[in-house]
């Protein structure tokens, strides 16, 4: 009942996910879901980002919420980055008690995208990422059984809003990185015309503006994606800060 009255609370506030104070999101291991049980750090929420609700069984609870729009999750390997999004993504869901994660919810509209090399696709329009190809190679109805991992990753994302997404979960360690950024040298070398590939970096913004779909990032090498971010949340130490 808690966890069912924060997802209807998030739309209400703006939001698109919330982690409670003191959650505890770190795994056993990468195929162990049960909560790490020991040197695990409570999760702790910075006062700028810090929101309270009322649940009907838990009373009034504190953590952490997410706004709509293009949220970052940044930060030094190992401090906690992909372990904040794996929680989100599984936010979509009802955890059972001493799981950790019960109060760590995320709109149940969303959708975590990665790259799926040797995916097929079968006739789908995938032309907002993928067009001009070599041949005249049609992207409207685009068909490939054994996509690349930029094309897989459009056709993932195209996919999702067909399903009526409202929030993408990504993380750029499993994306391709020519779907995700083109910086200006590379744009001085290959121009806009010769290049196929729309990165998302160029897309994501109207993603927002115009379906009214979130985004959750975890970056770690592109600095890029801090000229279209709404939120860039840092994991120091496992500790989030604004």
């Amino acid at each position: 009942e808690d966890q069912e009255r924060l997802r209807e609370w998030l739309p209400e506030n703006n939001l698109v996910a919330f982690i409670a104070e003191d959650s505890i999101l770190p795994r056993a291991s990468g195929i162990d879901d049960r909560p790490l049980d020991n040197n695990t750090i409570p999760f702790k929420t910075p006062d700028s980002l810090a929101y309270e609700v009322e649940l009907p069984n838990a009373g009034v609870i504190k953590g952490m919420g997410i706004k709509e729009g293009i949220t970052l999750i940044v930060g030094g390997g190992y401090h906690g980055k992909s372990t904040l999004l794996g929680a989100l993504e599984s936010g979509v869901y009802n955890h059972i008690p001493r799981d950790g994660r019960e109060k760590v919810v995320s709109l149940d509209r969303a959708v975590k995208i990665r790259s799926e090399d040797g995916r097929v696709v079968s006739n789908l329009d995938i032309t907002p990422f993928i067009n001009n190809l070599p041949l005249a190679k049609d992207t409207s109805s685009f068909y490939t059984e054994n996509a690349s991992g930029s094309t897989s990753q459009a056709a993932n994302i195209v996919e999702a809003l067909h399903t009526g997404c409202e929030l993408l979960f990504i993380d750029e360690d499993t994306s391709a990185t020519n779907f995700m950024i083109r910086d200006q040298r590379m744009k001085k070398l290959v121009s806009d015309e010769k290049e196929p590939i729309t990165p998302l970096i160029e897309k994501i913004r109207e993603l927002y503006v115009n379906h009214k779909v979130s985004t959750v990032i975890v970056i770690g090498g592109s600095g890029d994606y801090f000229e279209i971010a709404d939120q860039i949340i840092m994991m120091d130490s496992y500790k989030p800060r604004d």
